[in-house]
């Protein structure tokens, strides 16, 4: 599961602050930084004819008859299930992060957040769909692994900054980048520190 997660304004990575860059060119006053609720929306990568994109990515497919927004789909199944199939295979997208939010399930209800030990980017793996003119995307998730079954069984794919391109344009790739195991992940607790070491994500 992967419900919230949290992109911030000033990215240290090389790679995000280009985004961001381009983001501001683009589209400015048209994303949202802090923590990423479904329905907000962010800067996605995606890729066109070999070409990587950036573009504003609204968080969350249209629920049915217009229930709650879908945000996750299990990697393991996406390809066979009707409403997210053609997207796994004709439109993925990659959503940079600083972490995301996971809540216990101890009856507590801590919350936490997630991140690389060596990094503070993750590239969250997605995929998307064009309604009205718009990227809508969801998140792509597998089993957890150990550095978090403790709270969740199930944590979104992530990619290494090298497999963003092979993911975003090559669909055997994006396959064996969806089958591989996680990175081991860091927690805290939310209260604790936001990403960016000022204190509460709340």
């Amino acid at each position: 599961m992967c419900g919230r997660f949290h992109f911030g304004a000033e990215p240290s990575d090389e790679r995000v602050k280009k985004i961001v860059s381009l983001m501001e060119r683009d589209y400015p006053g048209e994303y949202k930084t802090g923590e990423i609720f479904p329905g907000d929306t962010v800067p996605a990568v995606i890729g066109e004819g070999g070409r990587l994109r950036h573009v504003p990515g609204t968080f969350g497919f249209p629920g049915f008859n217009g229930g709650r927004l879908l945000i996750n789909a299990r990697a393991e199944t996406a390809e066979q299930k009707p409403t997210f199939a053609q997207a796994l295979r004709e439109r993925r997208a990659i959503l940079p992060a600083d972490g995301f939010y996971e809540w216990s399930h101890d009856g507590k209800k801590t919350k936490y957040l997630f991140t690389l030990n060596e990094s503070r980017t993750i590239y969250l793996c997605g995929i998307y769909k064009n309604i009205d003119g718009r990227c809508h995307f969801v998140i792509l998730t597998r089993p957890a692994n150990e550095s978090m079954i403790d709270v969740h069984d199930r944590m979104p794919v992530i990619a290494s900054a090298e497999q963003v391109r092979p993911y975003l344009t090559d669909l055997n790739a994006a396959r064996q980048i969806l089958a591989e195991a996680n990175p081991m992940l860091r927690r805290q607790e939310a209260s604790a520190a936001a990403p960016d070491g000022t204190g509460g994500a709340e």
